[in-house]
């Protein structure tokens, strides 16, 4: 927890010589007499920080702060004081000494310095009574503004609370609520958006100024394109007449060619229309032999397509179905090829279902045979059994008989005996051979597919690895694209709750000045027709004939004069000038029809001016300026009007030098006011939002108040607008960002489903080929002792077999040398015994070689079964496949079967077109013989013609000669003239058009080119101006979202707060209070109230409380604001000292409670508080004027000194 480890302070007012006074986390009271210093302690942290100026440390300068006893010296002296901030580790307490004057000092114990900040302040003094103060940040100069920056990342604030002093607590209860509100403002960050809208205005006023300026140079385009437009328009008319001059004069010589060439024009008719006549003959000619030409080919043609129906079209027409039939085919030997897969599917899933029926029953027979064999083997163990009791019981019998050769018995008896524990040992390792030579067979078998399944595992495994690498990235991807689509929504949705939270107050305070204005505009109407300017309003916008305006209106003054003048005239600037008396009556007549009150008319016909006397008196006075009806520019047929309004009043410059002449005229002053020849005088000050009428305005002027209200309302409602657009821009980003996130959180819950999927995957085949490495291991070790073993078993049963071989012999031999007839008999039964025995051993040996080998057919059988299962899952996938591609096909097969039926219609249609032809083909053939015939006949007629028109050229030839000379006076390229225009005619236009452009020259043609560069420039200043107001608005509506912003943080910070104060003022006083707003509607113009209900007393504002109650409700509202916004320390300087005990006990509880997430140093000779605290600090002044501390550690019984 950060916290202040320690306070060093230096010849800091009452401490003198170096104090170093260590501090401990949570709850420290200092303690002492009056006056000992103690409250200096608290002057020292604020001092070093700079979070109080030197009043707020109880010294008039800053000089002050240093000791006494050093400012008596006529040398430099300093005072310094450095805080030391632990940053993140606590430290056991040091022993605080002093070094001079006995308040010597202990080192602390070593700390790491990187968790530590060392603030510094020096105050060095000169002996003339300057200083100079310095700030050290661990040991590095900075400024206050840089410390406060750093103390603000501790959450230290110069504004806040943490340093509470004496009257701190005394000023929240005597500052006026609005300055309590404005403690609400600090906290809330007010002030940073009170720059922010500052900013805004400032751009605001640059873009107004700029937006000031295009309009004063688009008035300047617009005056300069207004005055190019006459310019323009006579350049272009003058154009045009210059164009159409010469356009006649081209006329002109046109025609007068044409009339000279009428002399020679009967002649080139004629061979014009010998030329005509021979022109359509070749014409007729011409096209005659086209139609034969057209009708020759037209007929080969027909026969060609005769011929062409009949083979080309129908051959194309066949292949096309020849091919679209191959198409047919191939489809439909692919459905067989894949029908008869299917069916071979179906025929190997069948042999291999047969299959496995077969290996079942075969199972199932063998397993029946395993338990027949059983049951035989345990009866031949009971026949083994007997033949062994009865070959014991021969071997009793030829023992008895083998007295009399007892040696050769016995050694007969050792052969046989040796012999038996041969058989008996070699039978058994025999069987053993045997289920170890078919285990290992097994063993191997299990070995290899077992290694065949971990190597499909591992590569499946791999490529589940590789699947979940790339699920894991497009996971990642996917989690980035969420967090980053939330935080895009968030901020959407957070500029879209601004904008609509702008909007509503927006159109709350539009509603309300539209109210307001609707009310001023009520009251400027009843004013207007109390004074009937309502009923000259009425008048003048009814379209009645004949109604001049308003006085106000048809004179015009100086701005020098204006005030004198409109107060001269008075009431009578709002008479209505009309032509005659007849619209007079006519505007009274419509005045009663509306009921719209009564108005002065003054008719033009019967006005009379009053007679005024030249007063030279008056004349002659200081001051003196002009006759009113002099100062008026109007036109001549209102002089009467205007005499009549000002009758003989006369205009000074001041009152003094009026009132001189007093009583002997009419004056009217330039400040307004007014002097009556009665003596009257009227003047005094003039309301700024007066609504009466002013020369050249026919409309009283509208208050300031209404002119604010309406530029206020037409502001708002640009913002709205633009704040529409911006609300619709963001709903539409919220929407899209809210689609958008939903599609993304559920690819992100996809891909996380997916691997989890995978993983479990994953899982369960590393188990499985853990378990199988496992078990291959097992496996391998069992056929690797197997294998030894039969090795061992390949070893010593030939040498047993060798053995019983030899011993066999020796037996035969022995008995071969006996001679004794019974021993032999005997010996014969005890060999038949034997050989019993040892076939029924061999029987047994036999039933149970034929076990094993029905269990290891059992187990081929069973692995069999499980091959053609899979081979029949792997078939029924096959088909399944097959039997989609045939769907497939068989779809493409209906579509080319339309296709054939379409291709077989087209044939039926071309063979019956095919007969058509051939009777096209037989008319196309009479035709061509009757234009042969009309062909020979014009072949005479222009052979007849063209011997005529030979004649008619030779006479033209001399008249062209003629005509050749006037040829080169003709325009190039010759004008088109219209045909109704005579030559006569044309002569005389063509004299007065020149007239006309004589006449309109000069002419300035450089005003078409002007004119266009003004209209561009003009444009290109509309665009601009369009974007000055889009950035204006845009401005206006940041000022406003700034304003909602800034009440927002306000409203929030005060619920904080008044939650924080009701809860603390309930734990102090036992009581409830609340914080309170004079007017809620408009914080940042309302006051704070502190109201609290103390326990057994009722709700009283602070102003009504006790000193006590004063103190608990400010402290309370104190730890609001601390609890608002926490910091890692607090200082209280004796705030309990106007508190009784018990509310002295609740205080120091609540501050132990508090100081369990910030460190409390606390200032109180109280003792609750001195009993809570978990450390004391003792301080007084001994040996001399300097202070001493003493440091206690209360709730732990021991004390350091």
């Amino acid at each position: 927890m950060v916290h202040i480890k320690e306070i060093e302070l230096s010849n800091f007012k009452s401490f003198g010589g170096t104090t170093r006074i260590p501090l401990m986390p949570e709850f420290t009271v200092v303690s002492g007499p009056n006056g000992s210093g103690k409250s200096n302690i608290l002057d020292a942290l604020l001092f070093c920080l700079g979070i109080a100026s030197s009043k707020g440390m109880r010294a008039e300068r800053l000089p002050d702060l240093v000791n006494h006893n050093q400012t008596n010296r006529k040398s430099t002296v300093e005072t310094s004081v450095t805080v030391t901030f632990d940053l993140g580790s606590e430290f056991p307490p040091s022993h605080p000494n002093n070094d001079n004057n006995g308040n010597g000092s202990q080192p602390e114990e070593e700390s790491d310095p990187s968790l530590e900040w060392r603030v510094t302040r020096r105050l060095r003094v000169t002996k003339t009574g300057s200083y100079t103060s310095n700030y050290y940040l661990n040991g590095e100069a900075v400024t206050l503004t840089e410390l406060h920056e750093k103390l603000n990342e501790l959450r230290i604030y110069p504004e806040g609370y943490n340093v509470v002093l004496q009257g701190d607590v005394t000023s929240i209860i005597s500052m006026n609520p609005r300055e309590r509100r404005e403690i609400i403002d600090e906290l809330a960050g007010v002030a940073s958006f009170d720059r922010k809208i500052s900013q805004a205005k400032e751009k605001l006023d640059a873009v107004k100024d700029r937006e000031e300026q295009c309009r004063i140079i688009e008035k300047e385009l617009t005056s300069q394109r207004d005055r190019l437009a006459g310019d323009k328009t006579k350049a272009e008319k003058y154009q045009a007449l210059r164009s159409q001059l010469q356009e006649k004069q081209q006329w002109e010589i046109v025609l007068k060619w044409q009339q000279f060439r009428q002399q020679e024009s009967k002649l080139r008719e004629q061979i014009e229309e010998g030329d005509r006549t021979r022109t359509e003959l070749q014409e007729q000619f011409a096209n005659l032999t086209q139609e034969i030409d057209r009708a020759s080919a037209e007929l080969e043609e027909l026969n060609a397509k005769v011929k062409a129906l009949g083979e080309e079209e129908l051959i194309a027409e066949q292949t096309r179905l020849a091919q679209q039939q191959a198409q047919q085919e191939q489809l439909q030997q692919r459905c067989t090829e894949l029908e008869t897969a299917i069916a071979q599917h179906n025929t190997s899933i069948s042999q291999n279902e047969e299959k496995v029926k077969r290996s079942q029953q075969e199972l199932d027979n063998l397993r029946q045979q395993q338990h027949l064999e059983n049951e035989t083997i345990a009866a031949l163990r009971q026949a083994r059994d007997y033949a062994q009791q009865d070959l014991e019981r021969s071997r009793e019998a030829a023992s008895l008989i083998a007295s009399a050769a007892e040696s050769w018995v016995q050694e007969q008896t050792q052969l046989r005996r040796q012999l038996e524990t041969l058989l008996g040992t070699l039978d058994p390792q025999r069987s053993e051979r045997a289920q170890l030579q078919e285990r290992v067979s097994q063993l191997a078998a299990k070995l290899a597919e077992q290694e065949r399944s971990i190597g499909d595992w591992e590569r499946e495994l791999t490529a589940k690895q590789a699947q979940a690498e790339q699920l894991h990235a497009a996971q990642t991807h996917a989690g980035d694209k969420v967090s980053s689509l939330e935080r895009l929504a968030t901020e959407a949705e957070r500029e879209l709750q601004v904008q609509q939270q702008t909007q509503t107050r927006l159109l709350q305070e539009q509603r309300d000045k539209q109210r307001r204005l609707d009310k001023l505009e009520a009251q400027a109407q009843a004013q207007r027709e109390a004074s009937g300017s309502y009923a000259t309003q009425i008048v003048s916008q009814s379209g009645l004939d004949g109604v001049c305006g308003l006085v106000a209106q048809l004179g015009r003054v100086e701005a020098e004069f204006q005030m004198a003048l409109e107060t001269a005239a008075g009431a009578r600037l709002g008479y209505l000038v009309v032509e005659d008396d007849i619209v007079a009556s006519a505007g009274i007549r419509l005045l009663k029809e509306r009921k719209a009150g009564r108005a002065t008319f003054l008719p033009l016909n019967k006005i009379r001016p009053p007679r005024v006397s030249v007063l030279r008196e008056v004349e002659n006075t200081t001051g003196f300026i002009d006759y009113a009806v002099n100062l008026i520019d109007c036109d001549t047929r209102y002089d009467d009007i205007f005499a009549y309004v000002f009758g003989g009043t006369v205009v000074f410059d001041t009152l003094e030098n009026a009132r001189k002449v007093l009583g002997k005229a009419r004056i009217v002053t330039l400040d307004g006011e007014l002097l009556e020849t009665s003596g009257a005088m009227t003047g005094g000050a003039v309301r700024g939002n007066s609504s009466q009428l002013h020369f050249g305005n026919a409309d009283p002027q509208e208050s300031a108040e209404i002119k604010a209200l309406r530029d206020r309302l037409d502001e708002i409602e640009a913002i709205l607008n633009r704040c529409e657009e911006t609300l619709s821009h963001w709903a539409h980003q919220v929407k899209q960002h809210s689609q958008q996130l939903m599609d993304a959180k559920q690819a992100f819950r996809e891909k996380q489903l997916e691997t989890d999927q995978l993983q479990k995957q994953i899982t369960t085949l590393r188990q499985q080929i853990q378990q199988g490495w496992e078990q291959r291991q097992t496996q391998t070790q069992e056929r690797a002792h197997a294998q030894t073993r039969l090795e061992t078993l390949e070893i010593e049963i030939p040498q047993q077999e060798t053995q019983v071989q030899q011993l066999r012999e020796q037996l035969a031999e022995l008995e071969q040398n006996q001679t004794h007839s019974e021993w032999q008999i005997a010996q014969a039964a005890v060999r038949e015994r034997e050989a019993t025995l040892h076939e029924r051993e061999q029987e047994l040996r036999t039933a149970a070689q034929q076990l094993q080998d029905r269990v290891a057919n059992s187990l081929r059988l069973e692995e069999n079964i499980r091959e053609n299962l899979r081979r029949i899952e792997e078939e029924r996938s096959q088909q399944e496949a097959k039997t989609v591609q045939l769907a497939a096909a068989k779809n493409q097969l209906l579509g080319i079967e339309q296709q054939i039926q379409q291709t077989q219609a087209g044939l039926e249609q071309l063979n019956a077109k095919l007969g058509e032809e051939k009777q096209n083909r037989d008319r196309a053939e009479t035709a061509l013989r009757e234009r042969r015939v009309a062909q020979q006949q014009l072949e005479w007629r222009l052979q007849k013609l063209q011997e005529t028109q030979q004649e008619r050229h030779d006479r033209l030839a001399y008249f062209r000669e003629q005509l050749a000379a006037q040829q080169t006076e003709l325009p190039d390229p010759l004008p088109e003239v219209p045909s109704n225009i005579k030559l006569d005619d044309l002569e005389k236009e063509v004299k007065a058009i020149a007239k006309r452009v004589q006449a309109m020259e000069p002419v300035n043609m450089l005003a078409l080119e002007e004119y266009d560069k003004t209209q561009e420039r003009l444009e290109q200043l509309s665009e601009k101006l369009a974007t000055l107001e889009s950035e204006r608005t845009e401005i206006l509506l940041r000022i406003e979202n700034f304003t909602t912003l800034r009440l927002q943080a306000f409203k929030e910070a005060f619920d904080a707060v008044n939650e924080n104060f009701s809860t603390i003022f309930a734990e102090l006083s036992q009581g409830d209070g609340y914080l309170q707003l004079s007017d809620e509607e408009d914080p940042f113009n309302s006051g704070l109230n502190l109201v609290a209900h103390p326990k057994g007393k009722p709700v009283q504002r602070l102003a009504s409380m006790s000193g006590g109650e004063k103190s608990l409700t400010a402290l309370s509202f104190i730890f609001a604001l601390q609890r608002y916004r926490p910091s890692p320390f607090y200082a209280f300087d004796e705030v309990d000292m106007f508190l009784d005990g018990a509310n002295v006990e609740r205080l120091s509880k609540m501050i132990a409670h508090q100081a369990l997430q910030a460190q409390f140093i606390v200032v109180s000779l109280r003792r609750p508080m001195i009993e809570s605290a978990k450390r004391t600090i003792g301080v007084t002044q001994a040996r001399g004027a300097y202070t001493q501390v003493l440091g206690l550690k209360l709730q732990h019984q021991e004390s350091s000194s």
